[in-house]
């Protein structure tokens, strides 16, 4: 039985798996423009920086981006498709065997363009949380480490809005559709909060986020504010929801935003043509707002809000009261936000 650091890279020795998702997301970052290069075989090789760069690395696709020093970095791309990057073949053994080549790649890269070069992009089909959680070390040594998979990629490129539906306020999907109409309307979505009145403008819906046990979860609305540009996650629950479905909003809406949080370089290059966007400020913490029907806020929401800021001082998250007036949202303050 081959383990799991040789069955990825027998895949690659035999030069099959597919290409497509890296081709698509390449693409794509080539028309934000942004340029991308082959990396220079001296610098793979035996040089004045040290050994040959390990053939567990060499036999993925290897890329310099350029264009943009804000932008420039080192290109991993991983080929195959879900079942080929799952962990029976692409597991820790294996992920060991190039976090430091990588480095040691980006380092010469570095020392050559004589730039920063200050990001490091992930791209592939999908990757495991067993994959992301290994190269979140990067981020201790290198300022940008960013993810494009075909989930969000394909997201990004889908600018429909959540389909209609007659259904009411019981269901989560009307609530859903109607506030992406009037995130996506010309004013905008008008959310007010304890400490000011944001416009929310549209980004898209079902963001894919975290790895789910079979398909990625999804946050519910992704916007941005229209005043300051910060990226606004939105979660939110409908009039149906049962108890234990509101209270695990909370949970499930943090998790949702700190995954945000972690990819705002992935989300500004994919939703807003990266180093030529305008909309979103990635300078700017993303914003949660857990949006619900009913009179009070659940006591311990304050608590775990509270718990969050102490953790992270510039933390913002808000409660929005959901009304349906007339078959339409509206939006309130909770009395006890």
């Amino acid at each position: 039985m081959q383990t799991e650091k040789a069955i990825y890279f027998n895949l690659l020795s035999q030069g099959n798996l597919s290409q497509s998702t890296i081709d698509s997301i390449l693409d794509h970052v080539k028309s934000q423009g942004l340029h991308i290069a082959p990396v220079p075989q001296d610098l793979i090789k035996k040089n004045k920086y040290g050994e040959k760069i390990s053939e567990y690395l060499t036999r993925l696709n290897l890329s310099v981006v350029e264009g943009n020093p804000s932008w420039e970095g080192l290109l991993v791309g991983f080929p195959g498709d879900y079942e080929e990057l799952s962990t029976k073949s692409v597991g820790t053994p294996y992920l060991r065997m190039i976090l430091y080549p990588i480095l040691d790649l980006h380092h010469r890269l570095k020392s050559d363009k004589e730039s920063r070069f200050p990001c490091i992009y992930f791209v592939g089909k999908r990757f495991s949380d067993v994959f992301l959680r290994k190269f979140e070390l990067l981020k201790d040594v290198v300022p940008n480490i960013i993810v494009l998979t075909h989930d969000i990629y394909e997201c990004a490129m889908n600018k429909s809005l959540p389909p209609i539906t007659e259904e009411s306020e019981s269901r989560e999907s009307w609530t859903q559709m109607s506030l992406s109409q009037m995130m996506n309307s010309k004013e905008g979505l008008f959310v007010p909060t304890k400490t000011k009145k944001l416009t929310i403008k549209y980004l898209s819906s079902e963001v894919p986020c975290n790895e789910g046990t079979e398909y990625p979860e999804r946050l519910d609305i992704l916007g941005y504010d229209a005043i300051d540009h910060g990226l606004v996650a939105f979660e939110l629950k409908g009039l149906a929801a049962g108890r234990m479905e509101l209270e695990n909003l909370f949970l499930q809406g943090i998790e949702h935003r700190n995954w945000i949080e972690k990819n705002k370089m992935a989300v500004k290059l994919l939703f807003d043509g990266g180093p030529k966007g305008k909309r979103i400020n990635t300078r700017k913490r993303v914003r949660l707002l857990l949006g619900f029907y009913g009179e009070t806020v659940p006591h311990i929401f304050n608590e775990l809000r509270d718990e969050a800021i102490r953790r992270d001082p510039y933390t913002e998250i808000d409660f929005v009261r959901l009304l349906n007036e007339g078959n339409k949202v509206t939006i309130d303050v909770f009395e006890n936000p």
